[in-house]
């Protein structure tokens, strides 16, 4: 069994559950996710992958949090890292990728149902927790896939 798959889906689940009813991630999940994935990156040799992927991955999102002016939450960074740090940076880019498309569909999905207003700040954590489990599981499949069409 994947013991670090169980943690990771764990600590992603807690994040769900409290952006969703509080608009929140908690630094708490996140350094439980960050401790865990410094000791899996250990245990697997990919050190210097993970801090380059927490590196990439916070930084676009740190990119994307000023240009947003608000429109994004510090703890989508926060996030970000976390999830950088466990996929690497072609896996953190496909993570970003799906969660951008998942979330940009699922707010017109809710605009077009008027289930939100235009101006509804909706949480963005669910599309990054979603997308960086299937990153996880996935995400040199969706790689090698993509390579194809270059």
């Amino acid at each position: 069994m994947d013991y670090y798959l169980l943690a990771f889906a764990l600590g992603l689940a807690r994040h769900c559950y409290t952006d969703l009813r509080y608009m929140l991630l908690y630094d708490s999940t996140n350094c439980f996710l960050l401790l865990v994935g410094l000791g899996r990156g250990w245990q697997q040799g990919m050190l210097e992958q993970a801090w380059q992927g927490a590196v990439v991955l916070g930084g676009l999102m740190l990119l994307i949090y000023y240009a947003s002016r608000g429109g994004m939450g510090e703890g989508d960074v926060k996030l970000a890292v976390v999830l950088g740090l466990w996929l690497g940076v072609q896996q953190g880019l496909v993570c970003l990728l799906l969660a951008f498309t998942s979330g940009a569909l699922l707010g017109g999905v809710l605009l077009l149902l008027q289930h939100v207003q235009r101006n509804t700040q909706l949480p963005f954590g669910p599309c990054l927790c979603f997308s960086g489990l299937l990153a996880y599981m996935y995400g040199s499949d969706l790689v090698t896939w993509y390579e194809q069409f270059l």
